[in-house]
């Protein structure tokens, strides 16, 4: 499999004890300039530049054709109230996901909102960490979903709400 992946989500598995199955799961993921930018912390740059050292993580470069995906993306979230607001290299992201049929690793609501009102993109996969987790949890390189839960809020600070665990 294949994925982009946006800022807060990068930042988050950087502090996850088992950051590493990112590579268990996925041949590669694609990251935005824009995304790298927003990378401060030392940790996280730790992180991102040993993955893209090891070529897991790859700069998807600025492609023309996803402009006016970006664009529409961007504008629906500043006209549709149900859609949160999206920041450009979110947006970058959901139009890689989108372009490359790949899953796009977000913990944004707006990306998902889009998903689940706009038909266009219905078919992008989007995943937040708990969705990875429960993947993780079915192919056996999770034990026990609950008590890694537990882990992974511990490690981030992000916080599941108990409905969402099923």
């Amino acid at each position: 499999m294949i994925a982009s992946i946006d800022t807060c989500f990068i930042i988050d598995w950087s502090k996850y004890r088992k950051n590493y199955l990112l590579k268990k799961v996925f041949k590669y993921i694609f990251i935005t300039e824009e995304v790298l930018n927003e990378v401060s912390s030392e940790r996280t740059l730790e992180f991102v530049a040993n993955l893209m050292i090891e070529g897991f993580l790859v700069i998807y470069p600025l492609k023309a054709e996803l402009s006016p995906i970006i664009r529409k993306i961007l504008d629906i979230s500043m006209s549709d109230p149900r859609i949160p607001s999206l920041d450009p290299p979110e947006a970058y992201s959901f139009a890689i996901a989108y372009k490359e049929n790949c899953i796009c690793l977000t913990e944004n609501k707006g990306v998902l909102r889009l998903t689940e009102y706009y038909n266009e993109f219905k078919e992008v996969r989007v995943w937040r960490s708990l969705e990875l987790l429960k993947y993780l949890h079915s192919i056996n390189l999770i034990e026990d979903l609950e008590k890694e839960l537990e882990n992974y809020s511990r490690d981030t600070g992000h916080v599941f709400p108990k409905k969402r665990f099923s």
